[in-house]
């Protein structure tokens, strides 16, 4: 059932992503039938459970550590008693904004030394579309979700509160990577933009290195990392320097292989 609804997801968004594109793209659209779609296909199928379920296990085994560490040393984890008392909007908020936080630094991280290697994998693709967003390395995965979700736990934060977004936040990962032009606005500060994180993932030496932010740019304003242009955007995407394999299999396998 489980891949059934993802086909049927693949069709539909590719139909509605398509209908945007005609009158919103950022670059100009590529045919559907090229090389590195069928690998985006694949990626599609994989993610949502290979990598997705290589996640949820590698942070059961990370909270539990956590768990066992405090405890051996003579203390209890931090009671969630403070974040539950709170209204659910509240909860929401205070949740979105820590965890983008959290993944904002996580992310600048990804962007460094050997887990680069991991993340290389994720801004592969030269066409930038919407299915790039299904490129994510089971290991990117796992270090990323613990990077994120541990410190929220150890803090007391806990995510029920926001388990009804999860199909809406994993929507609005694929929206931004869309191939299209929009940049909201005077709202272009306070949420993420398909042009906002498209010029994460140009290989232009003027984007390199910035908009980690998933959610809210204003953390990357903050940080001193934000890029957005209103005069143009970003036109070449993928690895600046590097040759990732074209298959799905390669890229897998890239983190692994020995660098020349």
């Amino acid at each position: 059932m489980k891949v059934v609804a993802l086909a049927v997801s693949l069709i539909v968004l590719s139909a509605l992503f398509a209908l945007l594109e005609r009158t919103a793209a950022s670059v100009p659209r590529r045919s559907i039938f090229r090389r590195e779609r069928l690998t985006d296909f694949l990626w599609w199928f994989f993610t949502p459970t290979i990598t997705r379920i290589a996640g949820a296990v590698g942070l059961v085994i990370a909270i539990g550590a956590v768990t066992l560490g405090v405890r051996a040393i003579g203390a209890e984890v931090p009671s969630p008693a403070w974040f539950r008392s709170q209204n659910a909007a509240l909860q929401i908020i205070e949740l979105l904004v820590a965890a983008d936080l959290l993944a904002y630094w996580s992310h600048r991280m990804f962007h460094r030394g050997a887990l680069w290697r991991i993340h290389a994998v994720h801004h592969s693709s030269t066409d930038l579309d919407w299915l790039a967003a299904a490129r994510v390395h089971p290991l990117n995965e796992v270090l990323s979700r613990a990077m994120q979700i541990v410190p929220l736990y150890l803090l007391g934060f806990r995510g029920e509160a926001l388990a009804a977004l999860v199909p809406v936040l994993t929507l609005y990962a694929i929206f931004v990577h869309a191939n299209l032009r929009w940049d909201f606005g005077p709202l272009r500060y306070v949420i993420a933009s398909p042009v906002f994180h498209r010029w994460h993932h140009t290989s232009q030496e003027e984007g390199l290195d910035k908009n980690f932010a998933g959610l809210f740019p204003w953390i990357d304003i903050v940080f001193g990392t934000f890029y957005m242009p209103r005069d143009r955007q970003p036109e070449r995407f993928g690895l600046s320097g590097q040759t990732m394999p074209a298959s799905m299999l390669g890229q897998l396998a890239y983190p692994f292989r020995r660098i020349r």
